[in-house]
């Protein structure tokens, strides 16, 4: 049984796109800033992947502002409650818009002294295509708006 989940978490490392769910209404949150659940994502080798982090349960929320401080502390989170529904339509729209990003390909010239930046691709997008050339790599891939940010100098446009 360790062996399956084991297996599934490795799993997390392929995914182009982490869902953190988070139960709002449990005494801990309060205290929480996200280290523990960074650390394992980092351990689990998917850290910087692009993240909507959901903050569930807010129908049990003797304070609703409690949400609302959350998904300001956490830029693109969303509150929900899954047991009745409140919500999900605004899950939906930040899974869509995450998502969005991933549609458009890109094509980045990168010198083979930016090494940290072709293995980022690879764990953190979608590569397409690599070829290596002279001095760097040619990579195609589908990455996160934040990753292309950070690549667009690299960025071969037309």
């Amino acid at each position: 049984m360790i062996e399956s989940f084991k297996a599934t978490l490795e799993e997390v490392s392929e995914a182009d796109l982490l869902i953190h769910i988070v139960d709002l209404s449990h005494p801990r949150v309060v205290r929480s800033d996200g280290k523990q659940s960074r650390a394992v994502t980092k351990e689990l080798n998917a850290f910087g992947k692009q993240t909507v982090i959901v903050f569930n349960k807010i129908d049990k929320l003797q304070n609703r502002e409690l949400a609302e401080t959350y998904t300001k502390r956490f830029p693109g989170s969303v509150a929900i409650s899954a047991r009745t529904g409140e919500g999900v339509n605004n899950l939906v729209q930040a899974l869509q818009d995450a998502l969005s990003a991933w549609r458009l390909r890109s094509r980045f010239r990168i010198p083979a002294s930016e090494s940290a930046l072709i293995a980022e691709i690879h764990r953190v997008g979608h590569v397409l295509e690599l070829h290596y050339e002279g001095e760097g790599a040619l990579i195609v891939a589908h990455v996160p708006s934040e990753l292309a940010q950070k690549l667009d100098r690299y960025a071969e446009r037309g």
